[in-house]
């Protein structure tokens, strides 16, 4: 079975299809995961804690009795109808005790698991990819788009609209995690309450983390050769929870897009011309910003800025426990540079 996405888990969930012994979510996201899990979890058993209709395991429950699995699988609940084997945290360890699912041997209860982010060479992703009896679906970063429709749908729930404007903004200080964005749109709708319309000023006001710190204003010290406040906005983006990881790859969306404006200017545009008339369209604070770094920075170094930050994101990921130290050199080296490119201006 091929890996679906979230909308096919509610296809599934509406009309299940009695061959699927098991689902499994994975992502970086802990938060998200585990918010598709529930949603399995509760539509197939009715509830999220009721010990008669969910069974509740861990990864070291099923490791260290591989065959409780299949128990629970085939286990009837006491009052009838449906029941979900819920297990949480499962890695590699999971494979032996879901081979017999996987293989079709063993049927009964929908089996729902979460993990964390599972690499390609991952024989427990590799097992549910290629099994008939199982979905797999892996939770990639956000796009943009589902960013905003669940930012709308939240608000609307308190009768509350927010402009293209305002919203844009959300998203460049929420950025893709969608649990982070979650409590970041609840937390907009209660500082709105009472209002109809949902303002720039609003978001600004109550959204991003603490310190006051943004990604993308990372972005912008970085390739702005500002290397002080590169270092200093890094620190605190993750102190106040922002992943390493995720900030280069913020960094590197950033390349990207210059690198893009870089071509275009190169034929003949403007940067003015580029930076205002982008889609999806750069905050208009930052602009000033976008078009400076443009003028420092030429597209064979950006193309170069774009492989390292590339390859560190790589890095960061396969190397977990050391994710901010190569996150943090990384752009502390591209500042250095962008320093050195705007006083050669």
């Amino acid at each position: 079975m091929t890996a679906i996405k979230p909308a096919g888990l509610d296809a599934f969930l509406r009309k299940p299809d009695p061959a699927i012994a098991a689902i499994l979510i994975h992502g970086e996201e802990g938060d998200a995961v585990h918010e598709l899990a529930q949603r399995a979890v509760k539509k197939v058993a009715g509830s999220l804690d009721d010990p008669f209709t969910v069974a509740a395991l861990t990864d070291q429950d099923v490791a260290s009795d591989p065959a409780r699995l299949i128990d629970e699988v085939q286990s009837i609940s006491m009052f009838g109808g449906s029941k979900a084997v819920w297990v949480k945290g499962v890695g590699e360890g999971f494979l032996k005790a879901a081979l017999p699912l996987l293989e079709g041997k063993a049927k009964g209860n929908l089996v729902v698991a979460e993990a964390a982010a599972l690499p390609k060479n991952s024989q427990l992703r590799a097992q549910f990819e290629r099994s008939p009896h199982a979905l797999l679906l892996p939770l990639y970063e956000a796009e943009a788009s589902e960013i905003a429709a669940m930012v709308e749908q939240l608000l609307q729930k308190d009768d509350l609209k927010i402009g293209q404007d305002a919203l844009a903004r959300f998203i460049e200080l929420a950025g893709p995690a969608r649990g982070l964005a979650r409590r970041e749109a609840e937390k907009l709708a209660l500082y709105c309450l009472g209002r109809d319309r949902v303002s720039v000023e609003d978001v600004e006001a109550i959204c991003g983390n603490d310190t006051g710190s943004t990604p993308d204003a990372l972005a912008d010290a970085v390739f702005g050769g500002e290397v002080e406040e590169a270092d200093r906005l890094f620190h605190d983006l993750v102190r106040g929870g922002h992943d390493a990881g995720r900030l280069l790859g913020v960094v590197h969306g950033q390349a990207l897009k210059l690198a893009e404006f870089r071509i275009a200017i190169d034929r003949g545009a403007t940067a003015d011309q580029m930076v205002k008339q982008a889609r999806p369209p750069v905050f208009f604070r930052r602009q000033r910003l976008v078009i400076a770094q443009l003028r420092a920075w030429g597209l064979s170094d950006l193309v170069t800025a774009g492989s390292t930050l590339s390859a560190n994101v790589l890095a960061a990921r396969q190397n977990s426990e050391l994710a901010q130290a190569i996150a943090g050199r990384c752009l502390l080296s591209l500042a250095r540079k962008g320093l050195a490119l705007r006083l050669d201006r």
